[in-house]
């Protein structure tokens, strides 16, 4: 028989009052434990804890360790006269105190230093300087960027960007030609014609009669352009390496046309396209003084009363003095030593054939006094380097390319050079 024994509800309640009880009691102590903990913590660590000051306790040398009070003095050595003993080694003497050091005089013969003049320093500064100031081509420039060069841009007027034909003739090109002159030089009216990828840099201007295909070669298109029709601008800016009143003398095949300081001051060449804009006439050009047309606009500009316009033959130039009276005068403009001037340069061959061009500049101020052979006076070529164009360089430039003989106008090796400039 199982015996159950039951809990009295009087018995169970007391029993929850002394759980409860437990409970709060636990709690307390766990309370106070933490209160007496931290003010344990905060009286020992931080209220009891006295800060430390920091003391400097300067230390003073030995005397024997104290710097020299005495500045040492250094022992000027002056040059004489070489004895027998400057031929031997000099003796090194190792002191362990300090003290002068004597050395056996040595002779420098001055007298065997070569400086070298002439070709020998543009060649020197031209290595020296690498892709600064030294760097560069003549003609229509090299595919290397950087140095003191003018960027050159080639456009196809036969077609447009997307090479839809454009329609162009000899007239046309002249025509838009003077309408680009008259207008600003804004390179948007050239947008829309075929662009080559390619940029050449230039630092002067200077290329003998070539085949017309040579400048789609250079500029690396002659795949998607004939030689014909084509027009490449130079852009940059430049430093006057000295003041004074200065003219660009050139000329071009078919045509050479710079503009300074945003005018243009010079347009030389068997094609004037500004005159043919200006007058509404398409006609191709004013072309060779052997034509009428050439010859009535020589004229009247050689004779005029204001500002007659001058004209330099030299005997390298047998094709270019019979055709276009020799290398043409530009207008005069006038520049300050070390300012900057934006210069745009723009050569153009309309029907094809042969291209070429040159260009010198002319202190007018201060006029040279070299002549050449023919009594001409020998001027300044172009350039915004050291670069010196010669007709070994030309041959090798268009090897492949040449037509006639090398007509290259003398210029004075001594040119001054206008730096081009960011």
């Amino acid at each position: 028989m199982a015996i159950h024994i039951q809990m009295s509800e009087e018995a169970e309640a007391e029993m929850k009052k002394a759980a409860f009880r437990n409970r709060v009691g636990s709690l307390a102590v766990c309370l106070a434990c933490l209160l007496l903990g931290g003010l344990a913590l905060y009286f020992t660590v931080i209220a009891l804890e006295a800060p430390s000051v920091a003391s400097f306790i300067p230390y003073v040398p030995p005397a024997d360790d104290a710097p020299p009070t005495a500045t040492p003095t250094v022992k000027q050595l002056t040059a004489r006269a070489s004895s027998p003993s400057s031929s031997m080694a000099p003796n090194v003497i190792v002191s362990s105190a300090p003290s002068s050091v004597a050395m056996a005089d040595v002779d420098v013969p001055v007298a065997d230093v070569a400086f070298g003049t002439g070709n020998d320093i543009d060649v020197g500064m031209g290595s020296a300087l690498g892709t600064g100031i030294g760097s560069g081509g003549e003609g229509l420039g090299t595919t290397q960027g950087g140095g003191s060069t003018l960027v050159g841009t080639f456009y196809d007027l036969k077609q447009t960007a997307n090479g839809a034909k454009t329609g162009m003739d000899r007239h046309k090109v002249t025509a838009l030609l003077g309408e680009f002159i008259t207008g600003g030089w804004d390179a948007k009216m050239l947008s829309k014609y075929y662009q080559s990828k390619q940029k050449l840099y230039a630092s002067s201007f200077y290329l003998p009669s070539c085949k017309a295909s040579y400048a789609p070669v250079a500029y690396n298109c002659a795949d998607r352009v004939e030689p014909s029709a084509w027009v490449a601008v130079y852009r940059g800016k430049v430093k006057a390496p000295r003041s004074g009143k200065f003219r660009f003398v050139g000329t071009g095949d078919d045509t050479l046309i710079v503009r300074f300081n945003r005018k243009t001051v010079l347009e030389s060449g068997w094609a004037i396209p500004s005159q043919q804009s200006v007058f509404g006439n398409a006609t191709y050009a004013c072309g060779s003084v052997t034509t009428p047309a050439g010859k009535k606009y020589y004229q009247e500009i050689t004779t005029r009363a204001k500002d007659p316009v001058t004209f330099y033959k030299y005997n390298e130039l047998t094709k270019w003095n019979r055709e276009l009276g020799g290398l043409k005068a530009g207008d005069v403009f006038t520049v300050q030593e070390g300012h900057t001037y934006p210069i745009e340069i723009l050569i153009s061959e309309i029907p094809g054939g042969a291209f070429g061009f040159a260009l010198l500049i002319e202190d007018v101020g201060s006029p040279t006094d070299k002549k050449t052979a023919s009594g001409a006076p020998l001027l300044e070529l172009f350039r915004t380097n050291f670069s010196e164009p010669t007709k070994e360089s030309l041959r090798a430039a268009i090897k492949g390319y040449e037509m006639g003989g090398m007509e290259c106008p003398p210029y004075d090796a001594d040119s001054s050079v206008w730096v081009s400039v960011p």
